[in-house]
């Protein structure tokens, strides 16, 4: 699980891209508190803008859910550093 910041609409939008990257592939759970949003809905990602979230790929698949977090820890560190 990996943890993200929804500060704004641009950075829902960013999530919304990425995770759509995804779709087919894995299952992917945003939780918010005791919320749990399918990450493949942009009116629920859009819905925890001003919210620290908890991204959680589901997956059998090892490698699937390694790069998944490789490439999510990437796209967080260059949105950080104003990429």
């Amino acid at each position: 699980m990996i943890s993200y910041n929804i500060d704004s609409f641009d950075s829902a939008k960013r999530l919304i891209d990425f995770c759509d990257k995804y779709k087919g592939k894995i299952q992917i759970d945003i939780i918010c508190g005791r919320q749990i949003i399918d990450g493949f809905s942009g009116l629920g990602i859009y819905s925890l803008v001003g919210h620290i979230v908890t991204v959680n790929p589901l997956t059998g698949n090892h490698e699937c859910a390694k790069k998944f977090r490789e490439e999510f820890l990437k796209m967080n560190e260059r949105r950080e550093n104003g990429d």
